[in-house]
């Protein structure tokens, strides 16, 4: 059984990228795992050119290169397609055959395509009503109300219809942290939606303490009752008993045993449900990060 290790491009921020991308891939590849590549929708054009060329699978967290993030909540389907165009030029041009992006946002105005201020992009766009107090996250009971399941409807249709559009890619939603409108926060919500999903341990982390449900059984239910193609692997360094203020509750950190997520437990239950397809989703992901992880990987039987 194959394994696949990518490296997102969250991980090439600073130094030489190809000189980090070839000991990366040594490394990865001495162990006998496949290396990838996954271009994070914050990708500039000058680390775009500068890896576009390399002889390795890419995958494409999007949107990529676009105005504005993909919402299936819209109800005109055109501007989806229109937000996804962009990066479907990409993924045509590498060769990628797999997409995976946030696609719920409760609103029908354009949220911009910025993720170094994701939080103010939705504060802009998205109406204050369902933030939790004063902090950066949604208030729950917004999840049980006839305005979030008509929402949730139009996700899924128009995901349907945006697969039917694109059927040689494989397209998946991703799990979102559960900021203000937001509205794929948890294991019911993915397995609602019924459709390829790419598993983000972190945000499900904060999720899980936003809408307190067990995370470790919650990450064992999307895996045996989700079609997950792929993880976002990451240490979140929130707290058991944060205040949904501070810190960020979405830290995206290196691999680390100090905090209150069990990285063993995550990557035992990952494994257990023959999970193949690993994106390590860290800022500044290093060899350090590479080596915690294919030796816990490896640890388990």
């Amino acid at each position: 059984m194959w394994v696949k290790i990518e490296l997102s491009t969250m991980c090439f921020y600073h130094g030489d990228i190809l000189a980090k991308i070839k000991r990366c891939r040594n490394v990865i590849e001495s162990y006998g795992f496949t290396f990838g590549i996954q271009l994070h929708n914050s990708i500039t054009k000058d680390v775009y050119d500068t890896i576009k060329d390399l002889d390795v699978a890419f995958t494409v967290h999007a949107p990529v290169f676009s105005n504005h993030f993909i919402n299936l909540a819209h109800n005109n389907f055109d501007s989806i397609l229109a937000g996804f165009q962009n990066t479907a030029c990409v993924m045509q041009s590498l060769q990628a055959k797999t997409a995976l992006f946030h696609g719920f946002f409760m609103t029908q105005n354009p949220i911009k395509n910025d993720p170094n201020n994701y939080g103010k992009v939705l504060r802009d766009a998205i109406n204050s009503k369902y933030r939790l107090n004063d902090t950066r996250v949604m208030n729950p009971r917004f999840l049980e109300t006839e305005e979030f399941r008509n929402y949730q409807n139009t996700v899924k249709m128009n995901m349907e219809r945006l697969r039917e559009r694109y059927p040689s890619y494989t397209l998946c939603i991703e799990n979102d942290f559960p900021g203000i409108g937001n509205g794929n926060q948890t294991p019911a919500h993915l397995i609602y939606l019924n459709c390829p999903v790419w598993l983000d341990t972190g945000h499900l982390w904060a999720s899980s303490l936003l809408n307190k449900f067990d995370f470790y059984r919650g990450l064992e239910e999307i895996c045996t009752q989700c079609q997950v193609i792929g993880v976002h692997i990451n240490t979140n360094q929130t707290s058991l008993n944060w205040n949904f203020k501070s810190p960020y509750g979405d830290t995206h950190s290196h691999f680390s045993r100090e905090y209150d997520m069990d990285m063993d437990k995550v990557i035992r239950i990952l494994k257990k449900n023959h999970i193949t397809h690993f994106t390590i989703e860290i800022l500044g992901g290093d060899l350090k990060d590479i080596a915690f992880f294919i030796q816990t990987y490896q640890s388990i039987t």
